[in-house]
């Protein structure tokens, strides 16, 4: 088991576009921030948690070849694509977008209101992949359950949500979003992570923390 705090993921005080409106906690490697021992995580390429202010968009960009998902965490992301959709995700909505062959987007932040989102994208377990793009709106279970998600990655699961209970988690990675757990002596609060490879860890949730947990079912 390997735990990386919230003071050890990369920051990025300001968007890529030179705005000052947007900040970001990265866990594996990305534009702004680069770091070899954590480029990603199996077929996970990135974790991005943005908190975007009102008034943030980004520029019209296009993604090929992946899964890609927009956890909204808090407040709602809006989002735009060359598929015809345009809307706004709310707090306890996944955007899924699987690319395929190619999705042009734009998303921001066009409420009054700061929120928060994870950008995670999914590789697949195919060679040279090609598939139809498409994007789903998807609005989590309540509790802690897994995501309805039909992966190119066949061997990844995505669970999310409040825990009340106590888990065991083997080959996964968990992230914190908020509240607090408890592993084996040492307690884990918003941000950190825990990277399991082969042995069972147990975890006990303090109250009923907001989690995010990437499991791995090898074929």
């Amino acid at each position: 088991m390997k735990i990386r705090r919230n003071s050890e993921r990369g920051y990025i005080p300001h968007s890529r576009l030179g705005e000052d409106n947007f900040e970001s906690y990265r866990s594996f490697s990305f534009e702004g921030y680069q770091d070899t021992k954590y480029d990603c995580w199996g077929p996970i390429r990135t974790i991005n948690d943005d908190r975007a202010q009102p008034g943030f968009i980004t520029s019209h960009h296009e993604h090929v070849g992946l899964d890609i998902l927009s956890y909204v965490v808090r407040g709602q992301v809006h989002h735009k694509d060359n598929l015809g959709n345009e809307l706004q995700a709310q707090e306890g909505q996944v955007q899924w977008m699987s690319c395929g062959t190619g999705i042009w987007h734009t998303e921001g932040n066009t409420s009054d209101k700061p929120n928060r989102y994870l950008q995670i994208w999914i590789m697949p377990n195919k060679i040279a992949p090609v598939w139809q793009p498409k994007y789903e709106l998807i609005t989590r279970p309540a509790g802690f359950a897994k995501l309805p998600l039909q992966l190119q990655n066949t061997e990844l699961e995505v669970w999310a949500g409040n825990l009340d209970c106590y888990m065991d988690i083997v080959n996964s990675y968990l992230l914190v979003l908020e509240g607090s757990i408890r592993v084996g002596d040492t307690i884990l609060t918003e941000g950190d992570s825990i990277d399991t490879e082969g042995d069972y860890v147990t975890v006990e949730p303090i109250g009923t923390p907001h989690l995010l947990l990437f499991e791995l079912h090898y074929n």
